[in-house]
């Protein structure tokens, strides 16, 4: 049982690497696991979903595999990525949770929220 979780990417066209290691962490362990938790600011901006953006496009693509796997993707708003609407999340193939929620983690409840309101 592996249910993942990643916060705070922060991914940006002028930090390619980041990405390319994200996306390759979609393709490799991603796959394997149970569900896929997104807690806020996978972008370090986020100015509308109708944006063009190749790097979100291939985060897209990669995170809808994901869930075409068979591993279900959720995303929770970051105070960075607050603006990623519904046509991004069909796009990627995620569900957006709102912040904070609480999920059934293994018959216990978890509380997941991005954080910035704790600041």
């Amino acid at each position: 049982m592996t249910t993942l979780f990643i916060s705070d990417l922060h991914l940006d066209p002028s930090r390619p690497a980041i990405t390319e290691l994200f996306l390759a962490f979609l393709r490799d362990e991603a796959m394997q696991a149970d569900a896929l938790y997104i807690l806020g600011d996978l972008f370090e901006a986020w100015i509308g979903d109708d944006t063009p953006s190749a790097a979100a496009d291939a985060v897209a693509e990669a995170l809808h595999a994901v869930a075409d796997a068979g591993v279900p993707v959720y995303f929770i708003r970051g105070n960075r990525d607050f603006l990623v609407g519904n046509d991004y999340a069909r796009r990627a193939g995620f569900r957006i949770l709102p912040d904070p929620s609480v999920i059934d983690l293994y018959g216990r409840p978890v509380l997941l929220q991005h954080g910035d309101l704790l600041c």
